[in-house]
């Protein structure tokens, strides 16, 4: 058998380098193909257009320092930011925060071998909530001290680029210095976690009962055609989680499965189980894991349990109102349906794209909404119905007692508001601790309501604003902290004022004196709140629309001072 040399082997890819580079040196161009498959594992094919940049960036560029052998010298780049890079830097610095690591066995040059690969984030001190840039990244040297949570700077990466995204190499020269140790479970490979405790992102092992599959098509973004699916959803008895497989899916209703190297993808605030080629699927045995219909049981959804994005919804409500619109879109007039539906957690809307048998004089009913999608507006959840065999209306509802439709507040204490998904109908109990200094009167667009800039507003430019009040307040229960908003009729109630009084003393004294006021009045007080919350990105506030102070029972808190500090 004849073996080819490094220089015969490389013979064809070197030609097309030097045609596109010219004046680069053959043997650099030859060593650069093998840094590339003996370093990093990557083929020549892999990595032609990759070295034809960077050839072509060094003859764009200055000339650096020469070592006394001749060869380029690179200096370390040190970077904050991962949008700093290019696809042909090499040798770089940067801090990061890792999100997630995971081990793949992978077929190099017909050898299995163990790599690492995750997602990690730049700029790991900041404050606030910035978002920051996230890339995957392999680590081909295997450290050890990469682990999920951890701040590590590393030394000696470089960027790997392929159809168009970016990646970070961690090489096996690359230096790793651990600058803040992990606060994230490790997850060995091929060890089940609970579905209730897997991460937003990473690749995972899950043990898991069928609980429904059907077959679904992507239709591609280019119009070139459709990818055949298949969706479903399985369970444990910690709860339940949509898949999507990309690769054929022939599995019983009801089947124990273990699922190795499942990757988890979010999507808006739901995450999702994607199963692709390198995913292993296995028959699982466990006689103690819980059966088909009591994970139905445990399947079934609550409103305050729902999230954006989440699909094959069922769940159980009250419809309380119903109404019928109409549009036109291209041309076409179209229907939507909306309405709103309560249940003991909490209230929220409902859409359907269909007629459904519900009329306003049968009003209160209780339904049972199955795979239903759930899309947000503003942070509140929206279900949405297609299909009229989705929806089916009960003789009575599970819960006992009926519900007070008018007063429905759901008391929630506030780090589990703080903790969970956007709300309405809530009621929660916290001291307030903070008083923005743009508290008071404010103007607001009349035709969109924003608050208004010096006089701009950001949507209709500048118009004649329409006074209006509010509090921007900072609640705390000792174990979370959330903004709140105070509507203009909750803050006049609160500070036991009125609008046109509030405006006279903020002219005769100057806002600040004013917010000063509101400060010493309100700083330290224990409220009950009622409203909505909105939970995204940004962190989480309060819209309320009722604050009223909580009697304090000071005999109570002296004898609980007292005891607290051991005095008699």
């Amino acid at each position: 058998m004849n073996i080819l040399s490094d220089e015969d082997r490389y013979n064809d890819h070197i030609s097309a380098v030097l045609q596109e580079c010219p004046g680069v040196e053959r043997d650099e161009v030859q060593s650069a193909f093998q840094k590339y498959e003996e370093e990093f594992f990557i083929p020549p094919q892999d990595a032609i257009r990759s070295i034809i940049r960077r050839f072509k960036s060094e003859s764009d560029s200055s000339p650096t320092a020469s070592t006394s052998s001749g060869q380029t010298n690179r200096p370390t780049r040190k970077v904050n930011r991962l949008s700093e890079l290019k696809a042909d830097d090499r040798d770089i610095e940067i801090e990061v925060e890792i999100v997630s690591h995971n081990m793949r066995e992978q077929m190099i040059r017909g050898e299995s071998k163990s790599i690492a690969f995750g997602l990690l984030e730049d700029d790991p001190w900041q404050e606030g909530n910035q978002e920051r840039n996230r890339w995957e990244y392999k680590d081909w040297g295997n450290n050890n001290n990469i682990t999920p949570g951890s701040v590590v700077r590393i030394e000696g990466a470089s960027v790997n680029e392929y159809q168009g995204r970016m990646s970070l190499n961690i090489n096996q020269s690359s230096r790793i210095a651990v600058l803040r140790e992990g606060s994230r479970p490790v997850v060995e490979p091929g060890e089940p976690i609970d579905i209730s405790s897997l991460p937003s992102d990473g690749y995972v092992c899950v043990v898991g009962r069928l609980m429904s599959s059907r077959a679904d098509q992507i239709h591609r973004r280019d119009g070139s055609g459709s990818i055949d699916v298949v969706r479903g959803r399985i369970a444990d008895g910690s709860g339940a989680i949509g898949f999507l497989s990309w690769e054929p899916f022939d599995y019983e209703l009801g089947s124990l499965l273990k699922i190795d190297g499942a990757q988890v993808k979010t999507f808006r605030d739901t995450p999702e189980l994607n199963f692709g080629r390198t995913t292993k699927i296995e028959p699982f045995h466990d006689a103690n894991f819980a059966d088909t219909e009591s994970l139905k049981q445990e399947m079934v959804s609550t409103i305050s349990t729902l999230r954006d994005g989440s699909k094959d919804v069922e769940i159980v409500v009250n419809i309380t109102s119903w109404e019928k619109r109409t549009f036109t879109k291209d041309g076409e007039e179209r229907y939507l349906w909306s309405g709103q539906i309560a249940d003991p957690t909490g209230q929220c809307r409902v859409s359907a794209w269909t007629d459904l048998p519900i009329d306003d004089a049968s009003l209160p009913m209780t339904v049972r909404i199955t795979d239903a999608r759930v899309r947000a507006w503003q942070g509140i959840p929206d279900i949405t119905i297609d299909r009229e065999e989705q929806l089916t209306i009960l003789e009575e509802a599970p819960w006992e007692g009926e519900l007070d439709l008018e007063n429905l507040k759901i008391e929630v204490a506030l780090n589990e508001l703080v903790s969970g998904p956007s709300r309405v109908g809530i009621a929660t109990r916290g001291t307030i601790i903070s008083v923005r200094e743009d508290s008071g009167t404010i103007m607001r667009c009349p035709e969109c309501r924003r608050v208004l800039r010096e006089g701009q507003c950001f949507e209709h430019g500048a118009v004649e604003g329409k006074e209006d009040v509010r509090l921007r307040l900072v609640l705390d229960d000792n174990a979370a902290t959330c903004a709140l908003l105070v509507a203009k009729d909750a803050a006049l109630a609160l500070l036991a004022t009125d609008h046109a009084t509030m405006v006279d003393e903020i002219q005769a004294n100057g806002s600040m004196a004013y917010v000063q006021k509101i400060r010493d009045l309100l700083l330290g007080r224990e409220v009950d709140v009622t409203g909505r919350i909105i939970n995204d990105g940004q962190g989480a506030m309060i819209l309320s629309d009722g604050v009223t102070y909580v009697e304090s029972d000071t005999g109570l808190i002296a004898t609980e001072l007292r005891a607290r500090w051991g005095l008699q």
